[in-house]
């Protein structure tokens, strides 16, 4: 199938995963079941768990329920970072992805509680993983997932990325947010397969390519979001409109590098391009 098949394919099984997995807004509290499901299913690419369903391909592992899974739980952790990243105390936006954000269509007590839910249902999920595969290294899974996450991944950046709002940064501090705020978690959606299912060997190259793609992702962002005005601290600032692109691009060019010497990389190549001709820079 094309690309545009592809994605439409597998993400409908993300979909149906994440429903399945999700408590139904029936269940009481029925306010924090609501709000969860609105946050997910609020119209997002799919981006990083296509990554891992890419990644099931190109090492050979199919793709099942686990893989799926690993896909709705990267997806979920994904959903709380842009709940809590739209918060007033963060960056206190009314819109996302053109719908009212969770705070301001439930409110802000909710949208901090359902960002919490959706982390720890994410954790939830990760241990059913391990049911269905026990020989599955569910441990590694786990110390780069929290790595991902934590105070030296997307917490991390998070915090870098508040502290600059006030202050001039400069181009180390913006790389920091990038590599961490955002390519960290989708350097775990490269790996997150590998990891698992202990294939090794692909597990360098796919880190290279996660971290790549995710430095170029944040580059395009910013292209597209720049604006003189805005407080957030951006790469083109520092390098400028020509600058910028110029990262973006060499960032791609190392995201597909990694993979060069393999002749099952279409679909991960693919999603270079699809991000490519997404920000039409």
């Amino acid at each position: 199938m094309n690309l545009t098949e592809y994605i439409k394919h597998h993400t409908k099984r993300l979909n149906d995963t994440l429903d399945s997995a999700l408590p139904k807004e029936g269940v009481s509290p029925h306010t924090i079941h609501s709000a969860m499901r609105y946050s997910v299913f609020n119209g997002g690419k799919r981006l990083r768990p296509l990554i891992t369903i890419a990644v099931a391909e190109y090492v050979g592992v199919p793709v099942d329920k686990i893989v799926y899974s690993l896909g709705a739980m990267i997806e979920m952790v994904h959903t709380y970072s842009l709940v809590h990243d739209d918060l007033p105390a963060m960056d206190n936006d009314d819109l996302r992805r053109g719908k009212p954000t969770v705070h301001r269509m439930y409110n802000e007590a909710i949208a901090i509680l359902t960002g919490d839910a959706l982390l720890t249902q994410a954790f939830e999920l990760m241990g059913t993983i391990g049911t269905y595969k026990k020989n599955g290294d569910l441990t590694a899974l786990l110390n780069e997932f929290t790595g991902a996450l934590g105070s030296k991944g997307l917490v991390g950046g998070q915090v870098m990325d508040l502290e600059k709002k006030d202050t001039p940064a400069n181009e180390k501090d913006i790389l920091f947010i990038h590599r961490n705020k955002t390519a960290a978690l989708i350097t775990f959606a490269a790996i997150a397969v590998p990891v698992f299912f202990k294939k090794q060997r692909f597990i360098a190259a796919l880190r290279t390519y996660g971290q790549a793609l995710g430095m170029a992702f944040q580059a395009g962002d910013d292209i597209v979001d720049y604006s003189a005005d805005a407080p957030e601290a951006s790469i083109v600032n520092v390098l400028g409109i020509d600058g910028a692109k110029d990262l973006f691009y060499g960032y791609m060019d190392q995201a597909k590098q990694a993979l060069r010497h393999s002749n099952e990389a279409g679909s991960l190549t693919g999603i270079c391009d699809w991000i490519t001709e997404g920000f039409n820079l």
